[in-house]
């Protein structure tokens, strides 16, 4: 079975200080001028109205670029970060 769909890669939080950070995978394809994000089967995904979550590409759009806010602005487990570990720098003693 071949895939019918592309996949991009978010950062969520960057590495810093022997944190790893996070990042979200995403999948998407291109039907005509228009990105539709994709499950790990390459089945549309919906909002919560039931509706395809896609975007109809402007000329001079970048689809991978597209792509990457579509899936950052419908991340299907996001979970606030802001109860998070606060990983503060060794700057030594004072």
């Amino acid at each position: 079975m071949s895939k019918n769909f592309e996949t991009v890669f978010i950062t969520l939080r960057p590495p810093r200080d022997g944190d790893p950070g996070v990042t979200e995978e995403g999948r998407y394809r291109v039907e005509d001028d228009t990105i539709v994000l994709v499950d790990a089967k390459g089945v549309p995904r919906l909002n919560k109205k039931g509706k395809r979550l896609e975007y109809k590409l402007k000329p001079g759009q970048n689809d991978r670029t597209i792509a990457a806010l579509l899936v950052r602005d419908h991340l299907p487990n996001h979970r606030d970060d802001f109860h998070r570990k606060i990983i503060y720098p060794n700057v030594g003693k004072f």
